[in-house]
C-alpha cells in the first residue's frame, strides 16, 4: 500500500517558520545551557565569580524562591524547568522583534523572509501548555492516587461528561492566552509597517519610510519585550499554581480519611437513631 497517496507526509521546507523560529530558541538555550555547564567547572569559588555567572545565580535563586514560594518545599529543585520555559517563551517573543532571515528552509516560498514569533502558530503555545497540562494531571494521580478519578463524578456520576469537558479549560487558557497575545503583537506591528503608506496618499511609501522608524521601534519595545515579559511571567506563575494544587501531603490525606470516616460514623449513628424511632413507635 502506497501511503503516500493517502498521507503527505511533511517535508523540511513545507514546515511552517513558527516551528522553525521555535527550534532556534531551543537550540539557543541548549548552547546557553552548556557554556554555564562548562563555565561552572572551571569556576573556582575563591575567586570572584564573573558577571555572567553572577546574572545567573540571581535568576537562579529568584526562580527557585517563587517555586518554594508558590508551591512549596515538596516541589523544590522544580525552577530549573521553570526558567527553561520562561526563556523559551521570552527568546519565541525575542526571535519575532528581530527579525532573523529564514535561511534554513532554501525551497521554501518563504525563505530569506524574517522568522515570526513562533507563538504566532497555535501549535507551539500548544505544546507548552501540554507539556503543563501534563504534569498538572501526573502530579494529581501521583498524589492522590485513586482519589484522582473522583473529581470526574463530583458531584454525582451525571457531571461526567461536563467535568470531562472542564477538565481541558486550563490547556485552552494557557495556549489562548500566549496565542492571543502574539498574535496581536504580530497585527498591529504588521500594521505600523504596512499601514502608513496608504493613510497618507499624497506621499504614498515615502511617508511610511519617515514615520514607521519613529514608531516601531517604541511598538517593538511594548509587544515584543514589555510583553515577552508578562506572558512569561503569567504563563511561569499559572504552571506552578496549577501543578501545586494538585499536591497534596500525607497529612492532608490523612485528614481527609477521618473526616471520611468521621462522616461515616455520623450517616450510620443517624440510621440506628431514625431506626430507634420506628420501632419506639
Amino acid at each position: 500500500m502506497d501511503f503516500s497517496k493517502m498521507i503527505k507526509f511533511p517535508t523540511w521546507n513545507s514546515l511552517p517558520p513558527e516551528f522553525i523560529s521555535s527550534v532556534l530558541a531551543m537550540i539557543i538555550i541548549i548552547i546557553f545551557a552548556l557554556i554555564i555547564h562548562f563555565k561552572l567547572k572551571k569556576y573556582d569559588p575563591l575567586t570572584k565569580p564573573s558577571t555572567f555567572l553572577t546574572a545567573v545565580e540571581e535568576i537562579v535563586n529568584y526562580a527557585d524562591r517563587q517555586v518554594i514560594e508558590l508551591m512549596g518545599e515538596p516541589f523544590k529543585g522544580f525552577g530549573g524547568y521553570i526558567v527553561c520555559v520562561g526563556a523559551y517563551i521570552f527568546l519565541s517573543f525575542l526571535i519575532g522583534m528581530i527579525g532573523i532571515p529564514n535561511f534554513f528552509q532554501p525551497e521554501a516560498s518563504w525563505y530569506l523572509e524574517a522568522l515570526p514569533n513562533s507563538f504566532t502558530n497555535m501549535a507551539m503555545p500548544l505544546s507548552i501548555a501540554l507539556v503543563t497540562f501534563c504534569l498538572t494531571h501526573f502530579t494529581a494521580m501521583k498524589y492522590k492516587k485513586l482519589g484522582y478519578f473522583k473529581r470526574y463524578v463530583e458531584p454525582v456520576f451525571l457531571f461526567l461528561p461536563v467535568n470531562l469537558i472542564s477538565m481541558w479549560s486550563s490547556l485552552l487558557s494557557l495556549t489562548l492566552r500566549l496565542f492571543g497575545n502574539a498574535l496581536a503583537g504580530y497585527c498591529i506591528i504588521t500594521i505600523i509597517y504596512i499601514g502608513f503608506g496608504t493613510i497618507i496618499p499624497p506621499l504614498g511609501n515615502y511617508a511610511g519610510l519617515a514615520i514607521t522608524p519613529f514608531i516601531a521601534p517604541f511598538a517593538h519595545l511594548f509587544f515584543d519585550v514589555f510583553d515577552g515579559l508578562i506572558q512569561l511571567a503569567v504563563f511561569c506563575m499559572l504552571t506552578m499554581i496549577n501543578i501545586s494544587s494538585e499536591y497534596i501531603s500525607k497529612e492532608d490525606l490523612e485528614l481527609e480519611k477521618q473526616e471520611k470516616m468521621a462522616l461515616r460514623h455520623e450517616k450510620i449513628e443517624k440510621r440506628k437513631q431514625k431506626l430507634a424511632l420506628k420501632k419506639a413507635k
